[in-house]
């Protein structure tokens, strides 16, 4: 009898890359009307972010990471400080931008990462489920416990 016990599968590239893409889409919405960014553009940044972020949870869901939907705003926030900080310092220069960077990073940082959290972990569930309904039947993610010998 052969016995496979699936572990966590990794995703740290994967999530990375999400957050990297999430700091990028800030920086492009933020940057309206600066540095070439066209409105149209702004509001693409927006549509992208949010398709990458139910995409994003629902691979999460698949991969048997739903735990980690809970994390990855927070790795989400950490990469979009300094996209935050960029984009003030071409609104404002640098010493206003400065002060509204931090407002920037530190509240509406917060905010998006609040709703970056609600649709990963949403998505992610339903990923999971989806999972384990297309799955149901796969014998290599099969975990046999031997009988207790005494």
């Amino acid at each position: 009898m052969m016995v496979q016990r699936f572990g966590p599968r990794p995703v740290a590239f994967g999530v990375f890359a999400w957050s990297l893409a999430m700091g990028v889409c800030f920086f492009v919405a933020r940057s309206v009307h600066h540095v070439g960014i066209s409105s149209s553009a702004s509001s693409a940044a927006y549509w992208f972010a949010g398709i990458l972020t139910v995409l994003a949870g629902s691979w999460l869901g698949w991969r048997h990471r739903t735990g980690t939907a809970f994390v990855a705003p927070l790795l989400a926030w950490l990469v979009l400080v300094p996209f935050a900080f960029a984009s003030e310092f071409l609104r404002a220069g640098f010493l206003g931008g400065l002060w509204r960077g931090f407002v920037v990073a530190i509240f509406i940082g917060f905010v998006v990462s609040a709703l970056e959290a609600i649709v990963l972990v949403a998505f992610a569930m339903l990923g999971r489920m989806a999972g384990g309904v297309l799955h149901h039947g796969d014998p290599s993610e099969s975990l046999i416990i031997p009988p207790r010998l005494r």
